[in-house]
């Protein structure tokens, strides 16, 4: 491969184990935004569900110390952080700075993790494919608030690929939770559930010519 892999990232710790899963690919740079890539909602009940998510998670993650280790053995998931040299900052990945970036790097594929919401104008500009892994792991955890308790069939982990006509499934898994998971844990298990199908997706995509790949 001639053109590298480029990961696009937000404030999120959880993005180093993607990086460190898929590095040996071809990736060669990380954008980092500054900005929160937590879930927005527009809703009261919505915003009370977030607030126990991030107040309660920190007790949830002391007790469940054996499940996320568990969890982080089953892929295995690589906790070492990213390398600063391979980070480029940005304010945005909205902004003309990104646009700078992605110009010079001509990257071969592109991989979004946990980032803010991305216009549709620039992902439309980006001459290559758009691989993310979705829901986002604030979105996912509040649809584990319910499958915790009620429906474990209806949490999934998705890799989607952008096209002109928005976000398209490539490929999905149903997470299957433990009787011990919680919000804590999801992250672990989504990314441990999630990382493979993201790394066939990328191994498939450098197989053939990536742009017979593209959705158009």
């Amino acid at each position: 491969m001639t053109r590298p892999i480029v990961l696009c990232i937000g404030d999120n710790k959880m993005s180093a184990y993607v990086y460190q899963a898929i590095r040996h690919l071809g990736v060669t740079h990380v954008i980092r935004e500054d900005g929160p890539s937590e879930e927005k909602t527009d809703s009261f009940r919505g915003w009370v569900r977030q607030l126990y998510v991030r107040y309660a998670t920190p007790f949830m993650r002391w007790t469940s110390r054996a499940r996320i280790q568990e969890l982080k053995r089953r892929h295995p998931l690589r906790d070492e952080p990213i390398p600063m040299h391979h980070v480029l900052k940005v304010t945005s990945l909205n902004d003309a700075r990104t646009k700078m970036w992605l110009d010079r790097l001509m990257p071969e594929l592109l991989i979004f993790h946990e980032t803010g919401p991305i216009e549709p104008d620039v992902l439309n500009r980006i001459d290559c494919p758009i691989l993310t892994i979705r829901p986002s792991m604030a979105a996912g955890q509040l649809e584990a608030y319910w499958a915790f308790r009620a429906k474990p069939d209806v949490c999934e982990v998705r890799i989607e690929q952008w096209s002109d006509r928005g976000w398209s499934v490539l490929d999905r898994a149903v997470l299957y939770l433990g009787g011990t998971d919680n919000f804590a844990t999801y992250p672990y298990l989504q990314l441990s559930t999630g990382l493979p199908l993201l790394k066939r997706q990328i191994e498939m995509m450098l197989e053939e010519d990536v742009y017979d790949r593209r959705i158009e």
